[in-house]
């Protein structure tokens, strides 16, 4: 039960880590194709 929480905490917190920087990169990228 205990592995269980810790997987699924484990999985929330690179989420909250991941989508935030994965959509910084993505407007970058954007960003930099607009002045272009």
């Amino acid at each position: 039960m205990l592995l269980g929480i810790t997987i699924v905490a484990a999985i929330i917190i690179a989420v909250l880590i991941i989508v935030p920087v994965f959509f910084a990169i993505k407007k970058g990228y954007s960003k930099n194709w607009d002045e272009d």
